[in-house]
């Protein structure tokens, strides 16, 4: 009979130990659904914000002429007087009540409570031009147009008549007033163009 080696019934403990300490697998349930994972955030994509018109802004309306035509009038100057006198691009000058660089009639003419002496110079424009007619800067303190009712520096004359068809005439009354004489620069602008005419207030030359 063959005898059995003393380790035997060691290992067979041995082994019979760790099946007893080593608990079941852990098994899946089938009927269980998967475990649940929490989904990545997303940013939610941007929008873009509808576009708006600008609002509307209105045009403003042209600025009236100081002048019009129902303000035109005939002074009676012949053709000769108007070639004659001063001018800047359609506007021409002619005194009614005075001579170009006259010293003497300047000093004599009296003078208004703040110093200003008139004198009548009707303007003659060209037919279908509108202008503006203004005192230079530098002599805006002693002199000033005077085409409307009052003391001004710039007057503005509406365009009348047709240049193809105009009327007989197209001459605004007024003039100017001075405080001392002067070589009277005064500017003309139309559309499309600017000139200057230099008036002869009292210098006897300028």
């Amino acid at each position: 009979m063959p005898v059995l080696p003393r380790t035997a019934p060691l290992a067979g403990a041995l082994l019979l130990a760790a099946c007893t300490a080593t608990g079941p697998a852990a098994t899946t349930d089938p009927t269980a659904g998967p475990s649940a994972t929490a989904a990545p955030a997303t940013a939610a994509p941007a929008t873009a914000a509808p576009a708006t018109a600008a609002p509307a802004t209105a045009v403003p309306a042209a600025t009236p002429a100081d002048r019009d035509c129902a303000s035109l009038v005939s002074v009676g100057l012949g053709d000769e007087a108007w070639r004659a006198a001063p001018s800047a691009g359609p506007a021409v000058f002619a005194p009614l009540d005075y001579a170009w660089g006259d010293r003497a009639g300047f000093a004599a003419r009296a003078a208004d409570g703040q110093g200003w002496r008139r004198f009548k110079v009707a303007m003659r424009l060209r037919p279908g031009t509108p202008a503006t007619v203004t005192v230079a800067a530098p002599q805006r303190g002693v002199a000033a147009l005077t085409y409307r009712n009052g003391l001004d520096d710039t007057v503005t004359f509406a365009a009348c008549g047709d240049a193809a068809d105009p009327p007989p005439v197209v001459e605004f009354a007024g003039g100017f007033a001075l405080r001392e004489p002067a070589c009277l620069a005064v500017d003309v602008t139309w559309p499309g163009g600017a000139a200057r005419a230099v008036l002869d207030f009292g210098k006897g030359g300028c």
